[in-house]
């Protein structure tokens, strides 16, 4: 049976009441990470996700891995440039991957997924 939610200009949708998505809203508030097809990681806290598994994230900070020559250095190493940023929209096209904590998986998800079995 699904979950009709009001939406703020007075639409409705259904949100399935399934374990996948009880799992993701018992995940609402909580600290991921997300790797892009770019390499590039952004860590926040899940604020929203979309049927096109498009992310928002808040307090997010962004990670991209840089060629050292490019701030003036001689090493040729690499070097982690990071960003802070108060939201960010991960699009659902460029997610690769998505990482949250072993704590909060055995505390959020695997209770709920593993009434499945």
């Amino acid at each position: 049976m699904a979950k009709a939610e009001k939406a703020q200009h007075g639409t409705t949708y259904e949100i399935p009441d399934t374990p996948e998505c009880r799992a993701m809203e018992n995940l609402l508030g909580k600290t991921l990470k997300c790797t892009l097809d770019d390499g590039r990681t952004a860590t926040g806290d899940l604020v929203c996700i979309d049927r096109l598994k498009n992310i928002i994230l808040k307090d997010a900070v962004e990670e991209r891995w840089v060629d050292s020559t490019v701030y003036n250095s001689t090493s040729g190493n690499v070097v982690v440039a990071k960003r802070s940023l108060s939201q960010a929209m991960i699009p659902g096209k460029h997610l690769v991957k998505v990482e949250i904590s072993q704590d909060l998986y055995k505390e959020h998800v695997e209770p709920i997924l593993s009434s499945v079995e």
